[in-house]
C-alpha cells in the first residue's frame, strides 16, 4: 500500500509539473497554445464585457445590473434605462448564463463596495435545467484578470478539470504580463459598451412554432434561492422578467419564484413581430432598442410604485 501511495503521488508530481511546464512555455508558442488550450473567442464579447463591468463598478458604481443569458446581453440596451430611470447601469448578461452562474457572479456585488439597488434577472426558460456548462467555460477563459474569485469559483462550479485548468491557465498569462488576444467575431455583432451587443444579423424566416415545455431543475432552484437570499441580505430589490419570444416556451411558474416581482416580455406590444428577431428568441439590434424602451418603462413604473405590486 505504501509503494503503491508512493508511486501514485510520483506520477501525480510529474503531471503537474508537465501541466506546469506546458504552461510556462504555450505563450510563446501560439500553435501549441491553441492545442493545449481553449483559445479566448470573441463571441459573446464577454473579454469586452467583464473588465469594462469592474472598472465601472470600482469607479462609479451601478445601481442597477442586468444579469441573464444572451436573450439579454442581446435584447437590453442600459441606455435606455439611464436615460429613463437616472441611474448607473450595467448589462453583464453572457452567453447561457444559468441561474447557477448569475448567483457566483454577484459574488462581484459581494466585494466590492457597492450602490446597487436592485437586480434584474432575464430567467429565460430554456434555461431553467441547464448545466451551466457553457457559460462557466466562457467566462473562465474569456477574461484577463490575473486572479479574480468570482470568476475562479464560477468556473470551479463546472466541475470540469479542463474549464479549471484553462481558467488558471489565462489568469497565469495576465499575472506574468501576458494578456490574451482575442479576435474580433465576424457575426455582424457590434459591441456597444455597457454590455450590451447590438446585432446586426438579417431577421428569421417565417417560423413553425412547436411548443415546447420546459421546467426548472433542482439546481436551478437552489441557485435562485440563494439569489433571493443575497439580494435580501444586501437591501437589493430583486425583478424577474421572461424575455420576449416569437416561440414561446410553456411553463407551469416554480414555487420558488412565486411572489417575486414578474415582468413579462411577451406582454411587449411588439413582442410576435418577427422581423426584429434573428432567430424564434434573439433580437435584432433595431428589436433590442424597441424593446429596451419598453422595458425601462416597466421597471419605471415598478420602482415608483409604493409596494412593488402590479407586475
Amino acid at each position: 500500500m505504501r509503494q503503491f501511495l508512493l508511486r501514485l503521488t510520483g506520477q501525480t508530481s510529474v503531471f503537474l509539473g508537465f501541466i506546469l511546464t506546458m504552461g510556462l512555455i504555450a505563450p510563446m508558442h501560439p500553435k501549441l497554445e491553441a492545442k493545449l488550450f481553449t483559445r479566448g473567442g470573441g463571441f459573446g464579447n464577454t473579454y469586452q464585457r467583464i473588465p469594462e463591468f469592474k472598472q465601472k463598478l470600482q469607479n462609479e458604481g451601478i445601481e442597477l445590473l442586468f444579469l441573464g443569458s444572451s436573450t439579454c446581453y442581446r435584447g437590453i440596451d442600459p441606455v435606455s434605462f439611464e436615460d429613463k430611470l437616472d441611474m448607473t447601469t450595467f448589462n453583464l448578461c453572457s452567453s447561457s448564463q444559468a441561474l447557477s452562474n448569475s448567483s457566483r457572479m454577484l459574488g462581484w456585488l459581494h466585494s466590492n463596495t457597492s450602490r446597487t439597488q436592485a437586480v434584474i434577472f432575464d430567467v429565460y426558460p430554456a434555461l431553467w435545467n441547464s448545466s451551466g456548462m457553457e457559460c462557466a467555460q466562457d467566462i473562465g477563459t474569456n477574461h484577463n484578470s490575473a486572479f479574480d474569485w468570482t470568476i475562479a469559483s464560477i468556473a470551479a462550479s463546472s466541475n470540469d478539470p479542463f474549464t479549471v485548468l484553462n481558467s488558471l491557465y489565462f489568469g497565469s498569462k495576465t499575472l506574468r504580463g501576458i494578456p490574451s488576444r482575442f479576435p474580433s467575431p465576424n457575426n455582424g455583432d457590434d459591441y456597444r459598451g455597457l454590455g450590451f451587443t447590438y446585432s446586426n444579423q438579417p431577421a428569421t424566416p417565417p417560423l413553425d412554432c412547436q411548443p415546447n415545455t420546459v421546467s426548472m431543475s433542482a439546481t436551478q432552484r437552489d441557485a435562485l434561492s440563494c439569489i433571493i437570499q443575497s439580494c435580501e441580505e444586501q437591501g437589493i430589490q430583486l425583478l424577474l422578467v421572461n424575455p420576449p419570444q416569437l416561440c414561446e416556451e410553456v411553463f407551469e411558474k416554480p414555487e420558488v419564484m412565486k411572489g417575486l416581482p414578474w415582468i413579462e416580455g411577451n406582454d411587449w406590444p411588439l413582442a410576435k413581430v418577427d422581423t426584429l428577431y434573428y432567430d424564434d428568441h434573439h433580437l435584432r439590434g433595431v428589436g433590442a432598442e424597441l424593446y429596451s424602451e419598453w422595458l425601462a418603462g416597466q421597471v419605471e413604473s415598478f420602482l415608483e410604485s409604493d409596494d412593488g405590486g402590479g407586475l
